[in-house]
């Protein structure tokens, strides 16, 4: 395997894990609020990921802060800022009120966000095929998150967490984050300078996030309200933050980070992006959903889109075009 295909694997384990964790990231989003779920995750993740990165790569609390430099600091941080803070801040918002299914559709604006702002920042491109297999997949989600609805929707009134409006204006926002940080996470990793390893570039974007968002809680007075109060109300669901923070915020995250190094990052998105194919067979064995013939066939279209977009070059290889 390349080193490229390599990377998309990663980018596939990234999206299994991701997925897995939107539901209970969704529960404990309606249980505890945004704001709370947000802070317990961020801080869970970079004490895990602490420990982790001093155990793979060696280092001591010292050397933990002091070996990258200023420049990765800043677009990591960043990048963390924007992906983890503002970002889920707006998709958890809009999974409260659309439920798991329905949010996930606008993470399918991230693959072309993600193709622009890498091509502005770090100068990559895809050429026409790869444009296409993206497109494909884009629409085949689209339509399989359209599909059906969910028990999982009906079962919660949505406009108890505020206006559809409101749900579909924040997961656009969610969406374009996305496609963002992304982009500022591998401009920082893959610079001829960069010395930290994929791990240690997200314990970087951890802190960053955790320090950026605390420190404005505490500021304006909604610590103890808005994350305190609602965990000490709810101990019930700690269990699952946890769960879902190790998959969708530690585990996901790194291999997220490690397949940028390998393969272009509109791609990574793409791949990534399937996350809501996870999503009904899991909606199935929660909440008894129906898996139907369109949903399959949507599935069975984004993955095709994916395939397009992996293999191009084999693919104008065989049709024998001449595209630059």
């Amino acid at each position: 395997m390349s080193s490229e295909g390599f990377g998309y694997f990663l980018a596939f384990l990234a999206m299994i894990a991701g997925g897995f964790s939107m539901f209970p990231f969704t529960d404990a989003a309606r249980k505890w609020g945004p704001v709370a779920i947000n802070h317990f995750r961020l801080l869970l993740g970079l004490l895990v990921l602490s420990i982790v990165v001093m155990l793979l790569d060696k280092k001591t609390p010292i050397t933990l802060f002091t070996t990258p430099s200023a420049t990765e600091y800043l677009y990591l941080s960043l990048s963390g800022v924007i992906g983890l803070v503002i970002g889920d801040y707006f998709g958890f918002h809009s999974m409260a009120i659309l439920g798991a299914k329905r949010a996930s559709i606008f993470y399918t604006l991230a693959p072309g966000t993600a193709l622009a702002f890498s091509f502005v920042l770090i100068g990559e491109s895809i050429d026409s095929i790869g444009l296409i297999g993206m497109a494909i997949s884009i629409a085949g989600m689209i339509w399989f998150t359209q599909a059906t609805d969910t028990k999982e929707i009906e079962e919660h009134v949505v406009h108890e967490y505020g206006k559809i409006s409101k749900g579909i204006f924040f997961g656009v926002l969610a969406g374009i984050c996305q496609g963002l940080h992304m982009t500022l996470a591998k401009k920082a990793i893959t610079d001829e300078s960069a010395l930290i390893s994929p791990v240690h570039a997200t314990w970087i974007r951890l802190l960053g996030s955790t320090v950026a968002y605390f420190t404005f809680t505490i500021v304006t007075g909604n610590f103890r309200k808005n994350v305190i109060t609602p965990i000490m109300k709810e101990q019930g669901t700690i269990i699952k933050a946890s769960l879902a923070s190790i998959l969708g915020m530690v585990l996901s995250i790194v291999l997220v980070m490690w397949s940028l190094t390998l393969c272009k990052v509109a791609i990574a998105q793409t791949i990534i992006s399937l996350e809501p194919i996870l999503i009904l067979p899991t909606a199935y064995f929660l909440y008894g959903e129906k898996i139907t013939l369109k949903t399959f066939i949507a599935a069975i279209i984004s993955i095709l889109g994916v395939y397009v977009l992996i293999w191009r070059d084999e693919i104008i290889a065989m049709l024998g075009l001449h595209i630059h």
